[in-house]
């Protein structure tokens, strides 16, 4: 790949020729979605189950904020209405905004102040009447003076009617500071306009301790950060949160109102703070998905090493193997597939190098074997001529047994001494063998017999050159006794094979040289005499035909040997007939 071809060009180049590349692709991929799956779904499950707690938790303490404010409002506002329904009733006395002089004043005011003592909670700080000459009526002591010093009761208009609410201020004014007065009070106004001259303009003032509001106050702006504005029907403002910031667009708002009261109450949460603890998350999840990605490379590279370790090195090895390092082999390790194509690939060699050490060996003897026949080469022309011209010789003395018998012999040569072809016809073969057994016949008379059965139909098939011969040599010197014996030969065809049983009622073979005949590396002289015939025959039909052909021997001692040989059927070209034949089945 040129180096000066762009980078992501060279990446595929890498990733197209790299197994291990694609192997930690595959894997890290594999690997790596998931984790970003499951990480952006517990990220977003995790934020929206936050955010709806918070929201949740905010709307809870907004309505718990909301219930108590309307409960001050109606307890301050009912307790208002039966104080001024008190003071319009003849019937419960006559007030005067002075010290009392006489005893129907004095307990004229005990029993309003009695009155207003009874409407007291638990939550109630003071419940007043306040006349315009400073007198007051109620509990505990204050000091009026500074009372009205205060802004929230000079900011009262001298014409307002109705109920006015002062929201929340100090109690700096009271005086019996030993009654855990709050330091903080909300309040309600409510001027008296009465028939009566004395009571004009004179106020009634309520007040409940704040310290429970203020702490709901306190738990919406200190836990969920949050801004609060109160606001009466008028648009006057009750209270707001200290440090108020600018509102943003993307603030969380709630907005509630008090029926009792006709307070409106805003609550203004801050983004930030209230998904702080998602952001936090987020960090998090990306924290862990980073860390789960840096083990994902980890174990990727490590698997997909270990993996394509083992086929390098199964590379290296068939490198070896191919330039000529057969003692190569795979350490299996393992029983997966790679371990198996491990355990085929040390098969493979070693039969690459049973059959090379086979074919050197068969190399060897086919050397041995042509250093013998240059050894013992003859003039085949010399020889026949010198037998043609015996033979002419008997023929003009009439002998003509020792004509017969030279005319066989030369036949024989003819077959055997011409080496220009390894294979021939079976129809030629079979002739020799029959010419062979004709010589046998000048020499044991009627001692023997003999039958050759062959179908016509296979006389052009193809057959190693000198087959039965050897064979039948070995009948004649260890099978018959002074050539008493029957010899039966016969070839007929099983599908896309021929089968040739050569069968003999003679001595037999013993079963410990039996063993031997056909076993490779046998010299002659363990063999016996005979012996390397058959081996010679049977290495000539796995020599043209392969391993899986050859000869078959059976034999019990005094009944006999049958011989099968099996080759394929292998059609050869057209021959002449030859001039003399032989019946295919003949009895002496």
């Amino acid at each position: 790949m040129n180096a000066r071809a762009p980078i992501w060009k060279r990446a595929y180049w890498y990733f197209k020729r790299n197994l291990r590349a694609k192997l930690f692709l595959f894997f890290f991929i594999a690997s790596a979605v998931p984790l970003m799956i499951l990480g952006y779904l517990s990220y977003s499950k995790s934020t929206e189950e936050i955010q709806s707690q918070m929201v949740q938790y905010g709307q809870s303490s907004i309505t718990q904020l909301q219930s108590q404010l309307d409960s001050y409002s109606r307890q301050m506002k009912s307790t208002t209405r039966y104080i001024y329904s008190y003071l319009l009733d003849p019937i419960n006395g006559t007030l005067h905004p002075e010290e009392p002089k006489d005893y129907a004043s004095y307990v004229s005011q005990k029993n309003f102040n009695r009155f207003l003592d009874a409407h007291k909670t638990e939550e109630t700080s003071g419940i007043y009447l306040i006349t315009p000459t400073d007198i007051y009526f109620g509990s505990p002591q204050i000091d009026v003076k500074e009372l009205k010093q205060q802004p929230w009761w000079q900011a009262i208009p001298e014409s307002y009617r109705g109920e006015y609410w002062t929201g929340l201020h100090d109690s700096n004014y009271y005086i019996s500071r030993n009654l855990n007065i709050p330091k903080q009070v909300i309040g309600l106004v409510f001027p008296v306009q009465s028939q009566y001259g004395y009571l004009h303009n004179s106020r009634i003032v309520v007040e409940m301790d704040a310290t429970k509001l203020l702490e709901a106050f306190d738990t919406l702006e200190n836990n969920l950060h949050s801004f609060i504005t109160i606001h009466d029907r008028d648009g006057r403002l009750i209270y707001q949160s200290p440090n108020m910031v600018k509102a943003e667009e993307d603030d969380l708002v709630w907005n509630r109102s008090i029926e009792s009261s006709g307070w409106s109450i805003e609550v203004r949460t801050l983004y930030e703070p209230v998904y702080r603890s998602t952001i936090m998350i987020r960090y998090f999840t990306i924290a862990l998905i980073g860390l789960a990605f840096v083990f994902v490379l980890l174990i990727s590279y490590l698997f997909s090493s270990r993996i394509t370790r083992r086929i390098i090195s199964l590379k290296n090895k068939m490198q070896l193997v191919g330039i000529g390092q057969l003692q190569s082999r795979i350490d299996m390790d393992t029983e997966d597939e790679l371990g198996r194509l491990g355990a085929s690939f040390n098969k493979m060699v070693e039969q690459i190098r049973f059959l090379i050490q086979e074919v050197q060996h068969k190399e060897q003897l086919k050397k041995e074997a042509q250093l013998q026949a240059f050894h013992y080469q003859i003039n085949p022309h010399l020889l026949l001529n010198t037998l043609n011209m015996i033979q002419w010789q008997a023929k003009l003395k009439s002998d003509a047994e020792i004509q017969n018998m030279i005319h066989y012999l030369i036949k024989v040569l003819e077959g055997n001494l011409v080496i220009t072809e390894e294979l021939i016809p079976l129809e030629k073969e079979l002739q020799t063998v029959g010419y062979y057994l004709k010589i046998q016949e000048v020499r044991y008379g009627a001692a023997f017999r003999y039958s050759i059965n062959s179908d016509s139909a296979l006389s052009s098939c193809l057959i190693p050159r000198m087959t039965l011969q050897p064979l039948l040599e070995n009948t004649f010197f260890h099978g018959f006794e002074d050539g008493e014996g029957i010899i039966r030969i016969e070839v007929k065809e099983e599908g896309q094979e021929l089968i040739l049983t050569l069968e003999d009622d003679g001595a037999g073979i013993e079963p410990e040289r039996l063993e031997t005949l056909l076993l490779d590396k046998q010299t002659p002289s363990r063999l016996g005499k005979g012996g390397l015939g058959c081996y010679n025959v049977d290495q000539k039909f796995k020599l043209h035909f392969g391993e899986m052909y050859g000869m078959r021997i059976q034999s019990s001692v005094g009944e006999g040997t049958e011989i099968t040989i099996r080759w394929p059927k292998t059609e050869g070209g057209s021959h002449p007939p030859l001039p003399e034949s032989f019946p295919e089945n003949r009895t002496n």
